[in-house]
């Protein structure tokens, strides 16, 4: 395997009847993935879209997602995946910024990009997204969608519905002038396309997940992409038998990369999640289907491994779980290593523009488990001072990563912001790390969350671990607020479990014994959830603007 492409049509060959993704009651075939991949990547071709074009994608969590993914590659062109969150005016940033040729969507994204176009934004070919879809009709409808052109097994039913999951249904806004993929698709070849395509060419226009303004097109190759992996399956023992569990979002690199496309790369099995994240649906889908391997995020993680019926479920054929995209406090880490004590546990770290940064695998738990990790396989990365100097044991730097390991070849269309991030070879992750014994480290902070208070560095993190540890607190953020003396002051927004209660003052008695006085929050403001992004980050600047 050399492209993105490769993904579906070597395991087509390895494995043809082997289900590549199941979502709800129906499941689409390696064989079938390819296929269907291959006649979409003509029709493309067809339509005018080639080598550098691009192709956005704006879809909730689907079976089909993988086809598109697929057929963009095959055809040379470089995907666009959307943030299904985003509304008119970030859709138009997006289309402006990366100007797709296509956009395929789902219909009830159909009045955000026409809005979006009517505001200014080019005006791509709107495709409705409608290939091998899952999401409306019966089971036996569904199967008859799948199978109607002459795919033999193609998407069968499989299967309970109890394992479905919550399905995300909007209004039909595009129109009936807006051509379905499938309509497109018909009558194209499933033979696979003779365009070649360069390893060490984009493939994907990744979008940040923009906690500071607008985001930001991340270009990334082929070759990057594989090198994560297989650096990635062999840091965590993956299988081509494993059943993988895939309830992130799609659109984003942790889910596209680390869930969708690795799980293809393997030759494993996804099992699709659709709509918001509810504990017991994921329980069941763990159970129903046997699931080995699931990617959480702390949040979701904690949502699991704290819920009341967790007892009810059989979950023992959980055997990996992966969790990283933001610091995981102490207490749910230990509640989750006790409610799955058979799953081994490993630690991802990286960035949409660096790559896989670090892995603490599942055997380092058990010494360095209030550690990040050490360097993965196939990457080189630093912990640098000011000066771009060598950090010794215990000091506190910036991690970077060299641009050749596993980087992006650049922001898309943003010099300036390439220049700010890559020097000399390396990206500048904006994220504080302290350096620990035998090459591991220990995220501390991002560079513009860190407080000076009174002269003093206060790394929020570090708060944030002591705050968690109270038993009535649920997720909290600390964060600098205005001090008309010290600069900045501690502020910390918190948010408890339903069934319990706490002041302010007993939050802060908690921090008496357990942090020096700099470091205690002056303000505790109470909040029902903590403002997040669709990549489930707290959104600080938002917390600063509220209380500042």
């Amino acid at each position: 395997m050399l492209v993105v492409g490769d993904l579906s049509r070597l395991n087509a060959l390895r494995y043809p009847r082997k289900p590549a993704l199941i979502m709800n009651r129906v499941e689409l075939t390696y064989a079938d993935l390819d296929r269907r991949s291959n006649r979409l990547a003509h029709a493309l071709a067809a339509s005018g879209i080639g080598v550098g074009d691009r192709v956005g994608l704006l879809a909730y969590n689907r079976l089909d997602y993988a086809v598109v993914t697929q057929a963009v590659a095959k055809c040379g062109a470089i995907l666009v995946p959307m943030n299904f969150r985003f509304g008119a005016e970030e859709i138009r940033h997006v289309l402006t910024d990366a100007e797709p040729k296509a956009l395929l969507l789902e219909p009830s994204f159909g009045r955000a990009a026409r809005e979006a176009i009517a505001k200014g934004a080019p005006a791509p070919r709107l495709v409705r997204l409608d290939l091998a879809g899952p999401e409306s009709g019966n089971a036996g409808e569904r199967v008859k969608a799948g199978a109607s052109s002459g795919d033999g097994p193609g998407a069968r039913a499989v299967g309970s519905e109890a394992v479905g999951g919550d399905t995300v249904v909007g209004a039909d806004a595009l129109g009936a002038d807006v051509p379905s993929a499938e309509d497109l698709a018909q009558g194209h070849p499933d033979s696979p396309p003779r365009q070649e395509v360069d390893p060490q060419s984009p493939c994907v226009i990744m979008y940040t997940s923009g906690t500071t303004g607008f985001p930001k097109g991340v270009l990334v190759s082929h070759a990057t992409y594989f090198k994560m992996y297989l650096a990635t399956a062999i840091e965590t023992r993956m299988r081509h038998d494993d059943v993988y569990l895939m309830a992130v979002p799609l659109f984003h690199a942790a889910g596209l990369n680390m869930a969708l496309h690795q799980s293809l790369f393997m030759g494993s099995t996804g099992i699709i999640h659709r709509g918001s994240f509810d504990p017991e649906v994921i329980f069941s889908l763990i159970e129903a289907h046997r699931i080995t391997l699931a990617i959480l995020v702390p949040t979701t993680l904690a949502m699991l491994a704290f819920h009341p019926r967790i007892g009810q479920y059989d979950l023992s054929s959980l055997d990996k779980i992966f969790y990283g995209s933001m610091p995981i406090t102490p207490p749910t880490l230990a509640k989750a290593r006790e409610m799955f004590p058979r799953a081994r546990f490993n630690q991802l770290y990286g960035s949409t523009e660096a790559g896989m940064v670090s892995v603490l695998r599942s055997e380092d738990h058990e010494r360095w488990s209030q550690t990040t990790g050490r360097q993965a396989l196939l990457t080189e990365s630093r912990i640098v001072d000011e000066r771009g100097q060598p950090v010794p044991v215990g000091g506190i730097g910036e991690v970077i990563v060299n641009q050749r390991t596993m980087g992006m070849i650049g922001y898309w269309r943003n010099a300036e912001a390439t220049r700010e991030a890559v020097r000399d070879g390396w990206i500048y992750t904006g994220d504080l790390a302290r350096v620990e014994p035998e090459g591991f480290f220990t995220l501390v902070d991002r560079r513009k969350d860190v407080i000076i208070s009174g002269g003093e560095n206060i790394y929020p993190k570090e708060v944030e671990n002591v705050l968690a540890t109270h038993p009535a607190v649920r997720e909290v953020a600390v964060f600098g607020v205005p001090h008309p003396l010290y600069g900045e002051t501690v502020c910390a927004a918190v948010a408890l479990w339903p069934d319990r209660t706490a002041t302010a003052e007993q939050i802060e008695e908690h921090c008496k014994e357990r942090l020096a006085s700099y470091k205690r929050p002056r303000r505790v403001e109470f909040l029902d959830a903590l403002p997040r992004n669709a990549s489930d980050k707290v959104q600080k600047r938002i917390l600063r603007r509220m209380f500042s």
